[in-house]
C-alpha cells in the first residue's frame, strides 16, 4: 500500500470530524443571518426573550449593564431575567457567543478556510476539465 494511501486511510476519520463542525457552523451562521437580515418581518424576533437561565453569565451582566446605563432599573420586572432573542442571533453570528474575540478570530478563520476551499475547488474544476478535452 502507498503511503498517501496509509495517510488518508488514518486521516478520513479526522477529517471527517473537522468537515462536520465546519459545516455545523457554518449553517449556524447562514441561518442566523438569515434572521438578521429578516428580523423585522418576525414577531418572535422583534419581541421574544430568552431567559438568561439558560445563556452564559455574560448577559445577565449585559443586560444589567444596559438596564442600568437606561434608567430602567424598576421598570418592566418580567424583563429583567431575559434578553431579547437578536441579543443572540447577533452574538451567534458573528462569534461573540464562543468567546468574545476568540469566537470572532475563529469565525474569521473559518471564513479564510472558505475562501480557499472555494479557489482550490474553482482551480480544480477547470484542471479537470481542461484534462478531459485532450
Amino acid at each position: 500500500m502507498r503511503n498517501w494511501r496509509k495517510v488518508h486511510i488514518f486521516s478520513f476519520g479526522y477529517f471527517k470530524l473537522v468537515s462536520v463542525l465546519t459545516s455545523t457552523l457554518l449553517l449556524v451562521i447562514a441561518v442566523t443571518g438569515i434572521l438578521y437580515n429578516h428580523h423585522h418581518d418576525f414577531e418572535f424576533l422583534r419581541n421574544g426573550r430568552i431567559p438568561t437561565s439558560i445563556l452564559p453569565a455574560k448577559y445577565q451582566e449585559r443586560l444589567e449593564r444596559t438596564r442600568q446605563a437606561q434608567g430602567l432599573g424598576d421598570l418592566f420586572p418580567e424583563e429583567e431575567n431575559s434578553v431579547p432573542v437578536m441579543w443572540v442571533i447577533i452574538d451567534l453570528h458573528n462569534g461573540e457567543f464562543f468567546g468574545g474575540m476568540a469566537g470572532r478570530i475563529f469565525y474569521d478563520v473559518l471564513g479564510g478556510v472558505l475562501a480557499v476551499l472555494s479557489v482550490t475547488g474553482i482551480y480544480m474544476y477547470f484542471r479537470v476539465r481542461h484534462r478531459k478535452r485532450w
